[in-house]
């Protein structure tokens, strides 16, 4: 089960590293001029979050000492801005998702500025969540052909210690589902819902 830990209001959270920034920097203006050469034919499911915003709960959680290993994924990760900040952290991050174009962004971002992190096309959900599929059929921008991700990553949901997502309007217990039906106890899921919006969950024993 899924036990919801309170967060403080970190949006005005002193400002990341210089690294962190010039990432960021670099990542808006990447992202910006994607969205202007795809116009008219943008991915629609690619909605960016608030990078300051996790980045600041990211610190936050490190601190805190909330966590017992070092294992990141960021689900949907888009341009793999939020993988790339959980890696300056000194996460071991990945990312996962279902557009190819978008994972080879995110290894270009990641190369570019010399950040250790993987990233795999492919769906967040894992092999053998054929109850999980049955109740999502009717739901909208899911992907439900899509192999899972992480035969690529060489890694399995439940060796993450932090997951990190920005579900779609109504996939917030689809989202849920899915890490508590495979993650580890005492793995961390943080997600992102619009302006001033996150939720961290620990997975417990029920």
């Amino acid at each position: 089960m899924l036990q919801q830990i309170e967060l403080p209001d970190l949006f005005n959270a002193t400002p990341p590293s210089d690294a962190a920034q010039a990432l960021l920097r670099e990542a808006d203006e990447r992202i910006d001029e994607f969205l202007h050469r795809r116009r008219g034919a943008v991915i629609h499911d690619f909605v960016c979050s608030d990078f300051l915003a996790v980045d600041a709960h990211l610190r936050w959680i490190v601190e805190k000492h909330m966590i017992a290993g070092r294992a990141f994924c960021e689900w949907g990760c888009g341009f793999g801005v939020i993988a790339l900040l959980a890696s300056l952290q000194n996460f071991d991050a990945c990312g996962i998702d279902v557009q190819p174009e978008l994972v080879e962004h995110a290894e270009q971002l990641a190369a570019d500025f010399g950040i250790p992190a993987q990233f795999a096309h492919g769906s967040l959900i894992p092999p053998d969540c054929e109850d999980l599929i049955l109740d999502v059929e009717e739901l909208a921008h899911i992907d439900l052909d899509t192999p899972s991700a992480y035969e690529d990553l060489g890694m399995d949901l439940c060796d993450f210690d932090l997951v990190f997502g920005y579900p779609w309007p109504g996939h917030e217990r689809f989202m849920e589902d899915v890490f508590d039906y495979n993650a580890s106890d005492g793995a961390l899921l943080l997600t992102y819902h619009g302006i001033e919006a996150l939720r961290l969950h620990r997975r417990v024993r029920g």
